[in-house]
């Protein structure tokens, strides 16, 4: 005797639909994940653009600096 011959319909209708249930689930969950990574990489880039100006403006004030003090 199988498994599947011990089951009755309900029985496998339920399990049917609690498999349905969990794919839909991880699914949103996938979905909500990848939505949070794309926000961190756009995070992440404006954070680079950000310390790329950083950069530029210390670089001028070094030079700035640079040469007001030889005079």
């Amino acid at each position: 005797m199988t498994m599947f011959e011990t089951l009755s319909q309900y029985e496998v209708i339920c399990l049917a639909g609690a498999l349905i249930g969990v794919y839909v689930k991880l699914n949103a969950d996938v979905l909500k994940l990848k939505g949070r990574v794309q926000t961190l990489e756009k995070s992440d880039n404006e954070v680079k653009d950000m310390l790329t100006t950083l950069l530029t403006a210390i670089n001028e004030v070094k030079l700035l600096l640079a040469h007001h003090g030889i005079k």
